[in-house]
């Protein structure tokens, strides 16, 4: 009886008009409030971030819509929701948090004189926090810069390992013979139809093999061509969707700059961008039904490429890295993601200065100092954007292990798909109820 005299009062303090709101009209009035803020879109480079930080009394407008929101949401009985109901109320508050932190560190900013800082987010008085919220806005996930630092280092050493292994396999127990090997034009493809036909041979393999992971019978064709206009700062390869791409269809773009292509890297790089990557999760979330509209305001980089990422360590389930220089050109991009960890967090959080990051690369990895000025620079632009790959496959692979040691019955196909029916949320919300979900789906 006290519980519902309780509940019964809470109702009554959320009011619109003398009416009270049910939780789907609260969401809808989220909805709808946050879009009249006109909050700048993720944007990746630091300096167009803080350009776009807007005045002192719009943040402050922003912080009253935050603040009176929290309120409306706690005034609701969470228990007496249903399970769908549960995960929006945990995500709306997870978004409310988060930009409740964001609009203090900006007013912050603005009222020390809103100073453009250089070379990374070091020069920021409070540095501290402000690197722990990039981390938490690419990322989703509860990793402190501390941990970002020591994980990029573990990392690091673990995939040398295994490419020093490949190597001795190989038949090469000489580090600098092996490295100079690796560069004969035998390992590159110079004719964009052999690049093609290769691709084509890769998704016809993948899609033989994909119910090994997921229980997906049909996924839409993916068009494979050259990246327009490739440089030498240019990425391996991209995906886009058809709706956002002049294409009128979801395409992988691979990098031809210099008129070749990297045999090693294709295999990898298929399943990261195509299947069963991007293109997986991006049309098995077109398929989603009754999605919140407040849903799709924000966009989770720890999710996709951390799905992304985690589906390359699949290669051999999907009968790919039969040859050793492909599972080699795994290891080789594997390495590259682990040092960015290491000098993401070196960059903004230790104060590593352009020769203090270039000596790191040098000492970490081998054969690829023509991309090293490309990487260095995008990690200083784009503070934590970088660590979102390995901090997300590794939250994957975290609650995976989780549900293996608490289901007897364990199904990763299973797995696999109810993570993708969570496309929409940060990490830490995915984290909190898939245990949850996969459970109930199974029953």
């Amino acid at each position: 009886m006290r519980r519902l005299l309780i509940t019964t009062i809470l109702c009554l303090a959320i009011q619109v008009e003398g009416t009270a709101k049910t939780f789907m009209q609260f969401l809808d009035s989220f909805n709808t409030g946050y879009i009249a803020l006109h909050i700048p879109e993720l944007t990746f480079d630091y300096h167009a971030y803080f350009n776009n930080i807007p005045s002192k009394e719009k943040l402050e407008e922003q912080k009253e819509f935050f603040r009176n929101e929290k309120k409306e949401l706690l005034a609701f009985s969470k228990d007496e929701l249903d399970s769908a109901q549960q995960l929006y109320y945990d995500h709306v508050m997870y978004e409310l948090d988060f930009n409740l932190q964001r609009v203090k560190l900006e007013m912050q900013w603005v009222k020390g004189g809103s100073i453009m800082p250089k070379n990374g987010l070091y020069g920021l008085l409070n540095r501290q926090e402000w690197y722990q919220y990039f981390i938490k806005k690419y990322t989703s996930s509860g990793f402190t810069p501390e941990q970002v630092y020591q994980f990029g280092l573990s990392e690091t050493k673990r995939v040398q390992g295994r490419m020093t292994a490949i190597q001795k396999a190989l038949g090469y127990n000489d580090a600098t013979s092996f490295y100079k090997h690796l560069q004969n034009d035998s390992f590159f493809l110079s004719n964009k139809e052999d690049i093609i036909k290769a691709y084509s041979e890769i998704d016809k393999k993948v899609r033989s093999t994909l119910y090994n992971i997921i229980d997906i019978s049909k996924v839409p064709r993916v068009e494979v061509i050259e990246w327009p206009d490739a440089g030498p700062n240019t990425p391996p390869g991209m995906y886009r969707s058809k709706e956002d791409n002049p294409y009128g269809a979801d395409v992988f773009q691979y990098n031809f700059y210099g008129h070749r292509h990297n045999k090693r890297a294709m295999e990898w790089l298929y399943m990261h961008e195509a299947i069963p990557g991007h293109h997986l999760q991006s049309s098995f979330r077109r398929k989603l039904k009754n999605v919140p509209e407040f849903q799709k305001l924000f966009y989770y980089p720890g999710n996709f490429e951390g799905w992304g990422c985690y589906v390359e360590y699949l290669g051999k389930t999907l009968d790919l890295y039969d040859d050793p220089y492909k599972e080699l050109g795994k290891w080789e991009w594997d390495l590259v993601r682990s040092a960015r960890l290491a000098l993401d967090a070196g960059i903004h959080y230790y104060g590593w200065n352009h020769a203090r990051a270039v000596q790191f690369w040098k000492e970490t990895i081998r054969g690829q100092d023509d991309i090293m000025e490309r990487e260095i620079s995008r990690v200083t632009n784009w503070p934590a954007q970088a660590i979102s790959y390995k901090v997300g496959a590794y939250e994957i692979e975290m609650m995976k292990k989780d549900a293996i040691e608490h289901d007897p019955n364990f199904d990763l196909r299973a797995f696999h798909k109810q993570y993708l029916q969570m496309s929409y949320y940060p990490l830490e919300i995915v984290k909190a109820h898939l245990h949850n979900d996969l459970t109930r789906a199974n029953k």
